[in-house]
């Protein structure tokens, strides 16, 4: 994700869709882990025997995070389905317990199926050696790869929001020309310890009178419009989305938040014209496009230090709380 940064927030800041480089991302991870699950299934179903339980088992004796998430692929399971059938619990014990039994309820079910019109067979093949799953273990595997693929697929997309969201603010600061001293991203952690009264702020500018801008970031699409109702009743002064229904950005006027939706050309523009209008010292963006402004959000974000930022909130903070 983090070498696909600078092509995410230029894809934004371009009015793109940005969300085919998340795609990218999910079918390399889906790709590579693909191919540590089907060496494990090799190596097991060579050895014969229960041989799914012994892999459930052994990986279940298996240190590590990558290893937990194993045993709940391996069970067709994923970490919220197990706490939503135990209540918060998914020890890795409990993890092996309800894999076992998920594994034993296909089997039954597919014993149960009278000539199917289809069947499934999976070779996995390794140089000049084959393994050939029976109908059932073929559909266990495509259950398995399944779990995988959704465990990934969620993680991906958090991963946007986590990685992407403060960086491209400060791109976005960097690219006005907003001085260090005039703004604060705010960080989980101070989120965490209530440090901020709105825990969905993502950053703070200040304005040549002290006053304070604060900005709530969402790389969700029209389609989340829940995501609108919650900002809108949180009532930041800057709200910036990929899209928002025309009703919603009416409703955010009406009570004085500015909307800017980064699907549009102009939108750094929009951005600054809002932010001039609060008496914010800040430039106009510089007018490059394409290649240029791709060069420049590259510089931009190789200069990104998340640790140097943070030490940055808490000297601000002193200096306001003085």
């Amino acid at each position: 994700m983090k070498k696909l940064l600078s092509e995410i927030i230029f894809s934004i800041l371009s009015g793109k869709d940005y969300r085919t480089f998340v795609l990218a991302t999910i079918n390399e991870r889906f790709i590579t882990k693909a191919q540590e699950l089907m060496t494990d299934i090799f190596v097991y179903k060579r050895s014969g025997g229960n041989w799914i339980e012994k892999l459930l088992e052994d990986t279940e004796k298996k240190p590590g995070k990558d290893n937990k998430f194993k045993l709940l692929w391996y069970g067709g399971l994923n970490d919220k389905t197990v706490k939503n059938m135990t209540g918060g619990t998914s020890t890795k014990e409990v993890c092996l317990e309800l894999g076992k039994k998920n594994i034993e309820s296909f089997r039954l079910l597919l014993r149960s199926f009278e000539n199917p019109q289809y069947q499934l067979k999976v070779i996995i093949k390794k140089n000049s050696e084959t393994v050939e799953l029976d109908e059932i273990e073929s559909i266990i595997f495509v259950n398995i790869i399944s779990a995988m693929k959704l465990t990934i697929q969620g993680g991906a997309w958090s991963e946007v929001g986590k990685q992407t969201e403060k960086s491209l603010l400060y791109t976005i600061f960097k690219l006005l020309n907003i001085s260090d001293d005039d703004y604060i991203l705010i960080f989980d952690e101070m989120k965490k310890k209530e440090l901020v009264g709105n825990r969905e702020i993502d950053a703070i500018i200040f304005s040549k009178d002290k006053k304070h801008i604060t900005i709530e970031l969402k790389l969700l699409g029209i389609g989340n419009p829940e995501i609108g109702d919650e900002a809108l009743a949180r009532k930041v002064d800057l709200f910036l989305i990929d899209r928002l229904t025309e009703m919603m950005i009416g409703e955010a006027e009406k009570i004085g938040i500015k909307v800017v939706e980064f699907r549009q050309e102009n939108a750094l523009n929009e951005l600054y014209k809002f932010l001039k209008s609060k008496h914010v010292i800040c430039s106009p963006p510089k007018p490059i496009s394409g290649e240029k402004l791709k060069s420049e959000i590259k510089r931009i974000v190789t200069q990104w230090n998340e640790e140097r930022e943070g030490l940055k909130v808490v000297r601000k903070l002193k200096e306001l709380t003085k």
